[in-house]
């Protein structure tokens, strides 16, 4: 493993906590405007998601650190179907905004924080798959990223009443928390969330031989 490959880790990870962090957004904001800040911070995401690419491609395996327990590739299999679900659902479902958050609604009623978590058990269960450096550096850099979108969301909505009163009601663990009662949050979700989510994981088991090589159910073989 090549030390370009642990830079542009950084750079990658800096260029989605540096843009977002409370106090460097708004300022930003105020001196660019919302579409000039918003075209900034996806160039530069882009822009390092794009170095990482390329070095995680020009780096070798490297050593490997550990080797996976057998029901590692299993835990994938099993996760991984919760991690789309969050993910759908929180990209079809409305949030607010972290100064102003509407009533927890749907997935929002089980955590508060459901896109970072499903970017979390991914790289989370794809980590505990692995061992390889290259491979323990791109889930490890996944996984930074995921946690620190969880506690700075949680700060910023610390810093007004609305926030906290959100935080009050729900909660960033699932099922902690549960405002209007688990019926209502299963009501809300709805069937079409739960086709599209298990529809999203049966496109990836396809593709993912195609994408990186190897069938996420190749231990069932």
């Amino acid at each position: 493993m090549t030390a370009p490959l642990l830079l542009s880790a950084l750079l990658l990870f800096l260029s989605h906590a540096v843009p977002s962090w409370p106090g460097v957004r708004p300022a930003l904001m105020a001196r660019m405007g919302r579409p000039g800040f918003m075209a900034l911070h996806s160039l530069g995401s882009l822009l390092t998601l794009g170095l990482f690419v390329l070095a995680y491609r020009a780096a070798d395996g490297g050593g490997v650190l550990f080797v996976p327990a057998g029901w590692a590739a299993p835990l994938v299999a099993l996760v991984m179907p919760l991690a789309f679900l969050l993910l759908v659902a929180r990209v079809t479902t409305r949030f607010g905004t972290l100064d102003a958050p509407d009533p927890p609604r749907g997935i929002y009623r089980i955590t508060r924080c459901p896109g970072s978590l499903g970017l979390l058990l991914w790289a989370l269960a794809h980590l505990n798959a692995t061992g390889d450096e290259r491979r323990v550096v791109l889930f490890a850099t996944m996984a930074a990223i995921a946690l620190f979108a969880i506690v700075k969301n949680d700060t910023v909505l610390r810093r007004n009443a609305g926030g906290r009163a959100y935080r009050a009601e729900t909660s960033a663990v699932p099922f902690l928390a549960l405002p209007g009662g688990l019926r209502a949050a299963l009501a809300e979700f709805g069937w079409l969330r739960l086709a599209g989510g298990l529809a999203a994981y049966a496109a990836m088991l396809a593709v993912h031989p195609w994408l990186f090589g190897v069938s996420p159910l190749y231990w069932m073989n």
